[in-house]
C-alpha cells in the first residue's frame, strides 16, 4: 500500500500518481505531496523514531523514496540542538536553542532536501541531475552527485565568488557561470528549466516547483526538533529565509506530526529577510496572493544565500505563516554581521550571514516587545561561515605579528 495520499500541483491543480508524478510538470508550480499520516499514525511511533539511529533517514517513510536500497547518505540530519547561554543571555531570553546545521556533509542545511532529490533521481535511473543555485543548494546537489556516481551540472551566476567555485569543482561538478541578460530575469534557473527539458536531466535544485521530492526532505529538521524537545515544540521558531523553502519544509514536518498525534502544537513560525530582498515578508505583510507574489527588484545583501527576488516555495511559506499565526521580519546588513561575531565569540559557533539572520530577527522582536523573554525559541543555524569567509575576514582583527617575548604579547592583549 502506497504511503502518499496524493500528488498534486499546488498551481495547476494537476494530479498524478505514484507511477507517473514527475520532479515537476512545468507550469512553475510545486507537486505537493501527501502522506497518508491516517495509515503512518499506526506505524511511526514515538518508541519506534527513539529506537532507530540518528539522522534523516529515521523517517524513511514519511519521505518520498518507494525503496531503503535508493538512499544516497553521508549521514545528513541528526543535527545538535544546543541550549545558547551566553548569547541569550546577552539578548535577555532564557529559552534559547540553536539548531546546528553547519554540521551537514556539505555545511549547510541544504542537505536535507537535496540528499532527497538525489535520492528519488538515483531511484528513477537518472544519469544527470542538475541546479541553478549560488552556493550552498549546489554544493549540496554536487556533493550527493558524486556519492551516488551521477553527472552533476551546476548553473551559477556570473559573479560568483571563487571560493564557492573552486568546492563545486573538487566535487566533480560541470560549472558554469550564466552572464545576465535581461534584468529582473535570472539567467540560472532560465538555463536549467530549457537544458533538463532538452536533454532529459533531472532538475535538483533546492526549489520546490522544480523537485517535488526534495521539498519533504526539510521535513526533517521540524521532526527532529520535536523529537529532541522531548515532543514538544518551542513557543516560537525563527527562520532565515529566501525562496521559502526551509520554513514551509520545517513547518510541514511539524504539522505531521501533529496530525499524526506525536505532537499537541506547532510553534509560531517568523520568516526573517534581509531588507535588500524581502518579498515573503512584503507579501506576508500586504496579504498578496500566494501564487501570484511579487518579486522584489533587487538581491543587494551581504546574506547571499537570501537574495532570491522570486520567491520559488512562498506560497507555502505564506500558508504555514497563516497556519500558525506567524510573523515576517525584515533585518538590516549591519544586524547580520552583528550577530556573526556574537554568535562566533559567545557559542563558538562559525556561521555564514544567511546562517545568522534569524538571530537578528530574534532580537528585534525581543526589543519590541513581541517575544517575551521567558519564550523558548529555537533557531537554526543554517550555514558554515566556511561558505563566505571574506565577510568574516571583514568584521574580525587583523592578526598581530609578534617577536617571541612576552611582554610584547601582554601590550598586544592589554589592547584587546
Amino acid at each position: 500500500m502506497s504511503r502518499v495520499r496524493s500528488y498534486k500541483c499546488a498551481k495547476c491543480g494537476s494530479e498524478y500518481s505514484e507511477d507517473d508524478v514527475p520532479a515537476n510538470d512545468g507550469c512553475g508550480g510545486r507537486i505537493d505531496i501527501e502522506f497518508d499520516l491516517e495509515l503512518l499514525k499506526d506505524v511511526i511511533t514515538r518508541q519506534l523514531l527513539e529506537h532507530r539511529k540518528g539522522g534523516l533517514w529515521k523517517y524513511f517513510e514519511l519521505m518520498p523514496l518507494r525503496r531503503r536500497e535508493s538512499i544516497v547518505t553521508l549521514g545528513e540530519g541528526g543535527t545538535p540542538l544546543l541550549p545558547a547561554n551566553q548569547l541569550g543571555e546577552k539578548m535577555g531570553l532564557k529559552g534559547l536553542q540553536l539548531k546546528i546545521e553547519t554540521v551537514n556533509p556539505s555545511g549547510s542545511f541544504k542537505d536535507r532536501p537535496v540528499c532527497v532529490g538525489v535520492s528519488r533521481a538515483y531511484e528513477d535511473g537518472a544519469k544527470t541531475v542538475s541546479a541553478a543555485s549560488s552556493g550552498n543548494a549546489a554544493a549540496s546537489m554536487s556533493t550527493f552527485a558524486a556519492r551516488a556516481g551521477l553527472r552533476a551540472v551546476v548553473f551559477v551566476p556570473e559573479d560568483t565568488p571563487a571560493g564557492k567555485l573552486i568546492h563545486l569543482r573538487t566535487l566533480g561538478a560541470h560549472v558554469f557561470r550564466v552572464r545576465k541578460v535581461q534584468e529582473g530575469v535570472d539567467p540560472t534557473t532560465t538555463l536549467l528549466k530549457a537544458a533538463c527539458s532538452e536533454f532529459g536531466w533531472t532538475p535538483t535544485p533546492s526549489f520546490g516547483p522544480f523537485n517535488c521530492f526534495q521539498f519533504e526532505g526539510t521535513k526533517s529538521l521540524g521532526y527532529e526538533v520535536a523529537e529532541q524537545m522531548g515532543w514538544t515544540v518551542p513557543d516560537w521558531i525563527l527562520f532565515p529565509t529566501g525562496s521559502g523553502g526551509l520554513m514551509a519544509g520545517t513547518m510541514k514536518g511539524f504539522w505531521e506530526l501533529r496530525e499524526m498525534g506525536l505532537i499537541d502544537d506547532l510553534p509560531r513560525s517568523v520568516a526573517v529577510q534581509p531588507e535588500g530582498c524581502a518579498p515573503i515578508v512584503r507579501a506576508h505583510k500586504e496579504g498578496q496572493n500566494p501564487l501570484g507574489i511579487v518579486p522584489w527588484d533587487s538581491n543587494d545583501t551581504v546574506a547571499g544565500g537570501l537574495a532570491d527576488p522570486f520567491p520559488w516555495d512562498g506560497d507555502a511559506a505564506l500558508k504555514y505563516l497563516s497556519l500558525t499565526d506567524g510573523l515576517g521580519v525584515t533585518v538590516s546588513d549591519e544586524e547580520i554581521e552583528n550577530q556573526l561575531v556574537s554568535l562566533g565569540k559567545l557559542e563558538g559557533v562559525f556561521a555564514e550571514p544567511s546562517g545568522v539572520a534569524a538571530l537578528s530577527g530574534l532580537q528585534r522582536l525581543l526589543d519590541n516587545g513581541t517575544i517575551d523573554k521567558g519564550d523558548s525559541v529555537v533557531v537554526p543555524i543554517t550555514g558554515s561561515g566556511f561558505k563566505d569567509l571574506s565577510t568574516a575576514d571583514r568584521l574580525t582583527a587583523d592578526v598581530h605579528v609578534i617577536s617571541p617575548d612576552t611582554e610584547e604579547l601582554k601590550r598586544h592583549l592589554q589592547e584587546v
